[in-house]
């Protein structure tokens, strides 16, 4: 009988990636990874885009410091901070409500549990991106499994 070859596995044969460091080996899963997603400490994190209005997926994510939070959509507007003498809209509202913060009633709702995403903030310049949980492929140089 004659001898064959294992199947190719493109992915074993792909060169090192930023995200690879000696002993990443490891698996992540993905309740582990969303904990160290949460935490204070930003982590690298790659995932899967995927937009169905757009019809486009397939395109590979990366932050390599991101974490769980919240931000802005512009970078003008996340570097942007308030001069000396300037009051913001929340000082505004902060003094209408007599120290109490109201909460934005204009706003909608992300349901980020129901919809399984997740706001990431680049910590280094403080844009917002959304992403679907399930695609996470590597966070903190480790592969996420469910």
């Amino acid at each position: 009988m004659e001898k064959r070859n294992p199947p190719f596995n493109h992915l074993a044969a792909a060169a090192p990636t930023a995200l690879s460091t000696p002993g990443s080996t490891a698996m992540l899963r993905l309740k582990d990874a969303l904990e160290l997603l949460d935490g204070p400490v930003p982590v690298a994190v790659r995932w899967v885009k995927c937009d169905v209005r757009r019809k486009t997926a397939g395109e590979l994510g990366y932050l390599p410091a991101g974490r769980i939070g919240r931000g802005t959509r512009t970078a003008t507007a996340a570097l942007r901070l308030p001069t000396a003498g300037e009051e913001t809209a929340a000082d505004r509202a902060d003094a209408a409500a007599g120290g109490q913060v109201p909460v934005p009633t204009g706003t909608k709702d992300p349901a980020h549990w129901l919809n399984a995403t997740r706001n990431l903030v680049d910590t280094r310049t403080g844009l917002l991106v959304k992403i679907h949980i399930y695609l996470l492929t590597h966070v903190a140089g480790r592969k996420v499994y469910l």
